[in-house]
């Protein structure tokens, strides 16, 4: 019988990887200073989230009502003026479900450091841009509808 062999150094030895080569420099993402932390970054999303909250039964109001602007006049007959407004305002109103909540969650999944913060003010503003479509349509539908 014969005594186990000690393991020698090069046998226990891992691997070591290749060196990474260094990034370009517009590569780099900057190292987080202590102060850079946003502490009002949900402040945008919660704004636009409350004012779509508020404002959601007037959109229901709004758009179930104009959709009786067509009553007189048949779904054929009605004037280009009447159709084209309240066809802009049924895809905005159904667009309010998609777009306003993707949104105001990217908004606050970004990160929250004072770099982001002009991206959450547009994603915020960005969620809000549904509701200014239905009443730039209902503007319209007042104005231009026979």
């Amino acid at each position: 019988m014969t005594a186990p062999q000690p393991a020698t150094a090069t046998a226990n030895r891992t691997p070591t990887p290749a060196p990474t080569p260094a990034l370009p420099r517009a590569w780099r993402v900057p190292a987080p200073q202590p102060g850079d932390r946003d502490g009002n970054a949900c402040v945008p999303a919660a704004a636009a989230a409350a004012v779509a909250f508020v404002t959601h039964v007037f959109w229901v109001l709004v758009v179930g009502f104009s959709a009786m602007a067509t009553d007189g006049c048949g779904p054929d007959d009605c004037a280009a003026g009447v159709v084209g407004p309240l066809t802009v305002m049924y895809v905005a109103y159904y667009a309010i479900y998609v777009v306003t909540p993707l949104a105001l969650v990217a908004s606050l999944v970004l990160p929250w450091r004072r770099r982001w913060r002009r991206t959450r003010v547009r994603l915020a503003l960005l969620a809000l841009l549904p509701q200014a479509v239905v009443v730039a349509s209902l503007a319209a539908l007042l104005v231009f509808g026979d």
